[in-house]
């Protein structure tokens, strides 16, 4: 829909005939609560409650304080239509007619319940349609603003013409793994009118991730929005959705060569104020933590530079990846763990032996420090933590037994058992040289593991590359080091309320010095020296873990004086040994 001198008209859709039209009735909103509960909640499909439904569309309503700081960006265009084009029940609409009473709002909205109830939430007289937008042609307006749905790429039914369609009208390639609301950031560029503004809320995945190539190589090359705002990760604006937020601005009335400014904000005060500068033109070079996104390469991972300043900078001192050493591959996934991952106590119960399991770390906390061995996992085991995965090597009436209690449980039906060649076979996955911890707050576990134990998806599996069979004692020394958690910093994806994320790619695109060259003995050395550290206190075995890694990587790095008392550097001098070590080709 496209409105002129007051007056709708319903343009051609992609979707011939499936369009609805609805008006809003509703006078004020008085929070983001107000907005998912203003009427009384209409039926939904049996088995789907509330949340599970707004859910699986992707709908999170917006916090009214950033609904506001949107809408005062997009009305300070003074524009005479705005369109929300994943309206939901109307709020970001209603913040906009705080601004101007007399502003026509339009809405689109794809699930025909959201749209019956809005009817009652959203402002009067705002026009709602019933449509994928998509796939429809709305027409431009001079001025936009959404929270588009949260929607990740194998959840949507697009076909390949589907995509093809997105790629010409949006003007660049996709990745099929392209996110829906990434999807919607372009089309709103294409839908807002020359002179226009619009702000999209949008989670921040798409700055790291590698989807969001092609999104931020459209931004900087076209789009080149006015500002973008980074929520700090331990500000979780949304409760039912752990991510970290940013916020998009975009404006088709700036120069061409006007920088595009970036900052990380800590607070939703912080993000007003700089909302505040944005709308009065003096937000410069010189303003406090603010960077020029058209001088960043669209693929790099643009919110580990906006989150942590100049981390990048040491990038220049590690000339390599992990990856040119190690591979990276998750751990297993079964499908059950509570079927497939058993304790001693219930091996004994059903008869099953060694023979039918082995060895398995099946969640993160069973496993930490800078080694995990065969005697911490016999400890785990004794403990009678689920540590054992079934994987038979032999048939038995007991192994039976315990397969008819599976199925009988549904387990081969489940999705992972039903697409494996024999349903209760796990993974292939040989023992992971290093650990990696999928997520983690303050500090990723990277543990060398010499237990002969494999790993579930808790952790990620490195590979020593031919070759570098002896280097995972000295890839853990690294990796745990400051200069490790400085590399770290430079690949992890940040969701909300301080959660980081690894992916196997990350793990391998993590730069790491050149490895020296070590033999079997040295790395046996080694891995005992990385066991006595952990006998240190915390603060102790980090300065140590520094010191050690001086003696490898001097050629290659810039370690930091650590603070600690002189007697700490020699007793670490003493563990490194000071060896002199021939480099190690990158395979």
């Amino acid at each position: 829909m496209k409105l002129r001198d007051n007056q709708s008209f319903l343009s051609l859709y992609y979707e011939p005939n499936a369009v609805e039209v609805a008006t809003g009735e509703a006078d004020s909103f008085e929070s983001a609560e107000s907005w998912q509960r203003t009427s009384p909640p209409a039926p939904l499909p049996i088995g789907c409650g509330e949340g599970g439904k707004r859910k699986h569309l992707g709908q999170v309503a917006t916090p009214e304080p950033v609904a506001v700081l949107m809408a005062k960006w997009v009305m300070s265009a003074k524009p005479t239509t705005v369109l929300d084009p994943a309206a939901g029940f109307g709020g970001l609409l209603a913040a906009c007619r705080q601004f101007d009473g007399r502003v026509q709002l339009v809405g689109v909205e794809r699930d025909v319940e959201t749209l019956q109830r809005a009817k009652s939430t959203a402002p009067r007289g705002a026009k709602l349609i019933l449509a994928d937008y998509l796939k429809s042609d709305a027409g431009q307006f001079d001025g936009i603003i959404a929270n588009p749905p949260y929607v990740k790429a194998h959840r949507l039914d697009y076909s390949e013409k589907d995509w093809c369609y997105f790629e010409e009208r949006l003007g660049t390639p996709l990745d099929r793994l392209t996110n829906l609301y990434a999807l919607f950031l372009l089309k709103i560029w294409e839908d807002l009118a020359p002179g226009g503004r619009a702000a999209v809320i949008l989670p921040a995945e798409f700055l790291n991730a590698n989807f969001g190539h092609e999104i931020k190589d459209r931004l900087v090359r076209a789009i080149r929005p006015a500002a973008l705002v980074v929520f700090a990760p331990s500000l979780n604006l949304f409760a039912s959705a752990l991510t970290t937020s940013a916020i998009v601005f975009l404006d088709k009335g700036r120069p061409a060569e006007a920088p595009s400014w970036a900052k990380r904000v800590d607070s939703v005060e912080e993000a007003e104020r700089f909302v505040s500068k944005l709308c009065a033109g003096t937000i410069g070079r010189s303003s406090n933590g603010c960077l020029d996104l058209m001088k960043l390469n669209p693929r790099d991972k643009w919110l580990n530079v906006l989150l942590n300043g100049k981390a990048q900078a040491d990038e220049a001192s590690f000339p390599n990846r992990v990856g040119d050493y190690f591979g990276c591959s998750r751990g297993i996934a079964t499908g059950a763990n509570d079927f497939f991952c058993l304790s001693r106590a219930e091996l004994r119960v059903h008869h099953l032996t060694e023979t039918h399991v082995e060895p398995c770390v099946t969640k993160a906390v069973d496993a930490d420090g800078l080694v995990f061995t065969r005697e911490d996992f016999d400890a785990l085991a004794s403990s009678d933590r689920r540590c054992f995965l079934l994987n038979p090597s032999r048939n038995g009436q007991d192994l039976m037994r315990y397969l008819k209690f599976g199925e009988e449980r549904g387990i081969p039906q489940r999705h992972l058992p039903s697409h494996r060649p024999v349903w209760y076979m796990p993974e292939n996955r040989a023992v992971a040289d290093i650990w990696a911890a999928v997520f983690s707050r303050e500090s990723v576990k990277f543990i060398l593991n010499t237990s002969g134990a494999k790993n579930l998806t808790c952790f990620h599996g490195l590979y020593a590359k031919p070759g570098c069979e002896n280097l995972p004692p000295l890839m853990t020394l690294f990796l745990n080091s400051s200069d490790g958690r400085r590399a770290f910093s430079q690949v992890n994806r940040f969701y909300g309320d301080g959660l980081n994320k690894l992916e196997p790619k990350d793990v391998e695109d993590m730069p790491c010095p050149l490895m020296p060259k070590l033999s079997r003995a040295e790395a046996d050395e080694l891995t005992r020296k990385l066991a006595d550290l952990e006998e240190l206190p915390l603060i102790e075995r980090t300065a140590s873990i520094d010191e050690l890694a001086a003696g490898y990587f001097v050629a290659n790095s810039r370690p930091k004086e650590p603070a600690s008392l002189p007697q700490r550097r020699v007793q670490s001098r003493r563990l490194a040994g000071r060896h002199t070590h021939r480099a190690v080709p990158v395979p």
